[in-house]
């Protein structure tokens, strides 16, 4: 980690104190380290920003680190979970966000004799501006530890940010997201063919069929309609299996 410029909070070898007193640790694009207190992240862009050091990977640890190119940004995502991957699929599907990083904040506070430290999930900016803090909720549990979801309701107070807890995405949920993620750029000129879906698929129609229907030969049909779906120009049920003769229709 580079050394670390102080944006008005506790500098970053202090030990942070009681109550309100949580150092906050965040890199900027290109730039150094800077600590502040939660005031001084009222209003920074850290859903913009990288994570402060790029994740580790230990013995014993669940998952891999994974490198996630956001499909409506020039972004790409470090996650240090599969966990944290497949809620990245999520947010990136989801146009309630709009713009999300992982970890790009480290917290840091004193509890118990001992020094904390933990970056939370997720950043993220809603098409109405909102920062949200999402946290994934422990396996097999409902809710963050009680001292944890204390500081980062305290910070999220002062930062202006909203907190919520979360679970990624799994089940045929997951699978249908995984399997659209594939599809999420576009490739070529590919207007005048997404005509011919949408009228296609006017109304409820079965993939293949709206592909036989729009005059496009199966395989073009089929990639272009799921690129179209990922989209949301095309709109499904995804509590159903994304089979080609899933139920389809124009959004």
């Amino acid at each position: 980690m580079s050394a670390v410029v102080d944006s008005g909070g506790l500098p970053d070898e202090a030990v942070p104190g009681a109550g309100q007193d949580v150092v906050a640790l965040y890199r900027e694009p290109y730039g150094p380290v800077h600590s502040s207190g939660a005031t001084g992240l009222r209003g920074v862009a850290l859903e913009e920003f990288g994570p402060v050091s790029e994740p580790v990977p230990y013995r014993g640890r669940r998952g891999i680190i994974t490198y996630w190119p956001v499909a409506t940004r020039e972004q790409t995502v470090v996650c240090g979970s599969l966990r944290q991957w497949r809620l990245a699929v999520e947010l990136d599907f989801e146009p309630v966000w709009v713009a999300f990083s992982a970890g790009p904040v480290e917290l840091r506070w004193r509890a118990g004799g001992r020094l904390r430290r933990w970056r939370p999930d997720f950043l993220a900016r809603t098409a109405d501006g909102v920062r949200e803090v999402l946290v994934l909720k422990p396996p097999g549990q409902e809710s963050l530890p009680v001292s944890r979801l204390q500081v980062i309701e305290e910070v999220a107070r002062t930062a202006g940010w909203q907190v919520r807890q979360v679970r990624e995405p799994s089940g045929l949920r997951g699978r249908n997201l995984g399997w659209l993620a594939g599809y999420r750029f576009p490739t070529g000129d590919e207007e005048g063919q997404g005509r011919a879906l949408l009228e296609a698929f006017r109304a409820p129609t079965g993939l293949r069929a709206g592909v036989a229907a729009s005059g496009l030969d199966e395989l073009t049909g089929l990639d272009l309609a799921y690129r179209m779906l990922w989209q949301r120009r095309l709109l499904f049920d995804i509590t159903q299996p994304l089979l080609p003769d899933a139920v389809a229709w124009t959004a």
